[in-house]
């Protein structure tokens, strides 16, 4: 898969691989979908000359996440004590070809203690030729000792424009590129998914259509507008679930909101909205804190009538 931004990373792993001085442990930090994963495979297979592609066959690479629990079929809340010791029985004490070794952990935050403690006790073993990538979107809650292990390299949000023209180098429809680059929020991997799955777009301009049409709108009207958020069939948790990721589309459509405002720009949304920027701010910020009320499993319509009457 291409790399979309992220130049400056990419020219420091190139220049580390060419001098043969490459760390045993980075700690990739950024939003999800912002290109953390992609870097670090496409890394890893420069690593173990070989195609990406077949990657996940090799071994010399381990990939390590989250598992479902077999009951539930949910992700567990943490990656196990068995799953960090995994990593020595899946790739033993030396490469199998001579060479590297790879390993990718996502979710690091996500170690506890023990599980932590146990990847610890492997990185002192390891040799110089074992290279970790740990992903998180906040480093602030790895493991104190994981962290000060690890050379951390922070992942920005990528601009419009450069998702934009790599995606339209990718055999993407200019109109679509555009949208998709619009709507990711800096973030390719959001950007590649909404190119390659219309539905997933259509929903993604469906909220902006959503919030143009109920935005000046009395209370009860704005109730209305949600109404097909909700499915008395699905679980208050899988409702949750999917509120997320519509707080998340919000959240983007009021930030563009706000830049187009602080610009004098034309917005559908600023023409009808009476909100100052402060209040915008706040709105945004309300959007957070209601995606945290999500996650402890708050009645999701309790939490979306609360943010439309910060509308009103």
């Amino acid at each position: 898969m291409s790399i979309i931004g992220h130049d400056r990373i990419t020219s420091f792993f190139e220049n580390l691989i060419a001098k043969n001085s490459l760390s045993q442990a980075y700690c990739f930090v950024g939003k999800e979908q912002v290109g953390k994963k992609t870097v670090a495979r496409y890394f890893s297979a420069k690593l173990l000359k070989v195609d990406e592609a077949k990657l996940d066959t090799h071994p010399d690479f381990y990939y390590l996440s989250r598992q479902a629990d077999e009951k539930t079929g949910k992700l567990k809340k943490e990656i196990s004590i068995a799953q960090a010791r995994s990593i020595k029985e899946r790739l033993g004490r030396k490469s199998w070809f001579g060479g590297h070794q790879s390993v990718i952990i996502d979710e690091a935050e996500l170690l506890n203690e023990e599980s932590g403690n146990a990847l610890l006790k492997i990185l002192e073993e390891a040799g110089n030729d074992r290279v970790f990538f740990l992903l998180v979107a906040d480093d602030s809650k790895l493991l104190s000792t994981i962290r000060s292990r690890c050379q951390i390299i922070y992942f920005p949000l990528v601009s419009e424009s450069e998702i934009e023209q790599d995606l339209i180098k990718l055999g993407n429809d200019k109109k679509i590129a555009s949208e998709a680059a619009k709507l990711s929020w800096g973030r390719p991997g959001r950007a590649i998914d909404l190119c390659a799955d219309p539905a997933l777009h259509g929903q993604f301009k469906g909220e902006v259509e959503r919030w143009e049409q109920i935005v000046d709108q009395p209370f009860f009207k704005k109730i209305k507008g949600v109404d097909n958020l909700f499915n008395d069939k699905d679980e208050s948790t899988r409702t949750g679930e999917k509120l997320q990721g519509v707080l998340e589309t919000w959240t983007v459509l009021w930030r563009d909101v706000m830049l187009d405002k602080l610009a004098n720009r034309d917005n559908k949304i600023i023409s009808k909205s009476k909100l100052s920027l402060s209040q915008m701010v706040g709105l945004i910020d309300n959007f957070k804190k209601s995606q945290a009320l999500l996650a402890q499993n708050i009645n999701p319509k309790l939490v979306i009538e609360q943010i439309l009457l910060s509308l009103s």
